[in-house]
Parts: structure tokens; C-alpha cells; sequence
């Protein structure tokens, strides 16, 4: 089954409230992901569907070079903006175009990450690239949570039940091509990724707390396809003022909490393995490695680290 095929400008305008109401990824996450791929400051990041570099700034200092990839004008001027001010422009190469059609060395790059973004794409052309761009035993990253609707609180179903409501009122019923969930669940992401020919090395979890408003709930929602300003249009102050009306009535308190996770599913491309056996990913974390998900089992288990401590969990399907 092909993937269904996003229109290329669901998020024009939506830089700002991205960088701003976007909760960044876990310094843990970052860290422990740094370490499993041996990031030491000299090597290449290519951040693919980078948004207004959430990844990518969060690692800059692990890499001597960096490429921004996004396909949306406002999101990639927003990090050349960034880039500049904090001291680094140098190092960042920023690029406007879609992950499909970016023009990238072969074997140029040590790591490619993605932060909530691979579903969107054409998974099997964009994993080919991604192989050919790696160098041997580099590795890919896809990078998810944050979102506000994660969870099963009471407040949190509420928020899904409004915003559902208002794709309706608004009638924003494309954004979302048809059949992209059955495509997911037919092929999920790492069975598209090993056939590519990649080796999954495991998935890890990072747990959080976060304690929201009501207005940075309606700023998030303005940063997604499906509800931005532009999707919207005239409602949207009407949205955003109904949205933090109903959150205040599930929860006076104004304090909306929320424990989730986020997760980082990495894989690598294999190295030249001995000829008589297996392909080798040279940099995978070595098998004494308490933290690691043995490559033989990849994302049969799953490594949790929650305040400071880390529990292998069983088999999940991916997300």
C-alpha cells in the first residue's frame, strides 16, 4: 500500500506558535541519543522536516555541521534567524525544500533525525535517500510526542472532542489524506525502514511531566496542520476563545498537567559485516551496554528512562 500524499503547505504560518508553544525534547532524550550514536562534535547532522529546529539546535553542539531541511518558507527563516543570533550560523546550512526532493551527498552525513515528521512523508523513497545520504554505520533517528492531547486525562478528551468539533464547523476535512492511518498500521515505520535495508537498533521512552494553560493549549493547536490560523480562517479567535472557555470549565483550576512520553525509534545503516555473516551497524550500543536494545530484537523491547532510571519494557506497536 503507497502512502498517501500530504499537501506540501499544511503548516504555512505557523512558525511562531511552533517555536513557541512546541515543548522541546528531553535533554535526556537528546543526550542518551548523542551517545548511542557517538555524536563528538565533528561529524554532519542532516535534521529532515526540521520545523523551526527543535532537533537540530538541541544538538548543535555535538556536530560540527548541520543541514535544516523543511518545506515550509516560514519555518526555515525562523532557523536562519535563530542560527545567526545564537553565535552558530556558520555551521547551518538551511534549506527550503521537501524531504522527497532535497539533493544531498551520498554516505554525507552521521546522523539524520526527524521530530514527528517521517509519517508525513513518502516513507519509502524518503528511507532510500536517508540510506544512501548515511555513511556506513550512521545512523537515522525518528523522534515523537509532545503533543497536548496525549494522554487520557479528563481535560485532555476534552480538548480532542473540541478540536474535532471545530474541524468540523470549519470544515477542514483534507488535511489528513484519506488512508493514512490504514497505511501506517499496514506497513509501520520500521518494517518501511528495514526494507529499505536499514537495521533497527531499538525504541526509547522518556517520561515527563508538564503543566499547561489554557492559552499555550490554544497556541499549540494554532502550530498543528489541522487547526493553524490559516486552516481556520476567520474562526480561529472564535476557536481559541471557546477552546480556553471549555478547558476552564473541565479544570477551574487553569493548571492542565500532563505525564506522557516521548520516544526516539533509531536505526542505522549497516556497515560491511564479515563475508560470511551479518551486516554490522559499527557504532550500535555494545551488548553490556545496560541502556541498549539488543540489535538481534530490535523494537521487541523498549527502553523507558523515567526519573533517572531506565526499564526495559515488552513488545509495543509503533506509533
Amino acid at each position: 500500500m503507497a502512502d498517501p500524499v500530504f499537501a506540501q503547505n499544511l503548516f504555512r504560518g505557523t512558525a511562531d506558535s511552533y517555536d513557541k508553544f512546541r515543548q522541546p525534547y528531553p535533554r535526556p532524550l537528546i543526550d542518551d541519543l548523542a551517545r548511542r550514536t557517538g555524536a563528538d562534535g565533528t561529524g554532519r547532522l542532516l535534521d529532515l522536516g526540521c520545523g523551526t529546529g527543535q532537533i537540530c539546535f538541541a544538538l548543535r553542539d555535538r556536530f560540527a555541521d548541520i543541514w535544516a531541511v523543511d518545506q515550509e518558507p516560514d519555518m526555515t527563516a525562523l532557523v536562519r534567524q535563530k542560527a545567526e543570533a545564537s553565535g552558530n550560523g556558520a555551521c547551518f546550512h538551511v534549506l527550503t525544500c521537501a524531504a522527497e526532493e532535497l539533493d544531498a551527498p551520498a554516505a554525507g552525513f552521521d546522523l539524520v533525525t526527524m521530530g514527528n515528521a517521517f509519517h508525513r512523508m513518502q516513507r519509502d523513497a524518503v528511507a532510500a535517500n536517508v540510506l544512501r545520504w548515511l555513511r556506513p554505520g550512521g545512523h537515522l533517528a525518528l523522534l515523537w510526542g509532545g503533543g497536548p492531547t496525549d494522554g487520557t486525562a479528563p481535560w485532555q478528551q476534552t480538548l480532542r472532542d473540541v478540536g474535532e468539533h471545530w474541524r468540523h464547523r470549519a470544515g477542514i476535512v483534507d488535511r489528513v489524506p484519506a488512508g493514512h492511518e490504514a497505511a501506517r498500521q499496514a506497513r509501520p515505520d520500521a518494517e518501511v525502514l528495514r526494507e529499505a535495508g536499514f537495521e533497527m537498533t531499538g525504541r526509547y521512552e522518556f517520561g515527563f511531566s508538564h503543566e499547561w494553560t489554557a492559552d499555550e493549549i490554544a497556541g499549540h493547536a494554532f502550530s498543528t496542520s489541522v487547526l493553524s490560523e490559516a486552516a481556520l480562517g476567520d474562526l480561529a479567535p472564535e476557536f481559541a476563545a471557546d477552546l480556553q472557555r471549555v478547558l476552564l470549565a473541565a479544570e477551574p483550576s487553569g493548571r492542565f498537567r500532563q505525564d506522557g512520553t516521548f520516544a526516539c525509534d533509531l536505526a542505522c545503516r549497516p556497515s560491511a559485516g564479515p563475508p560470511a555473516g551479518p551486516a554490522l551497524c559499527a557504532s550500535a550500543p555494545a551488548a553490556t551496554d545496560p541502556m541498549a536494545v539488543p540489535a538481534e530484537r530490535p523494537l521487541d523491547q523498549i527502553v523507558r528512562h523515567q526519573a533517572g532510571r531506565s526499564h526495559r519494557l515488552g513488545a509495543r506497536p509503533s506509533r
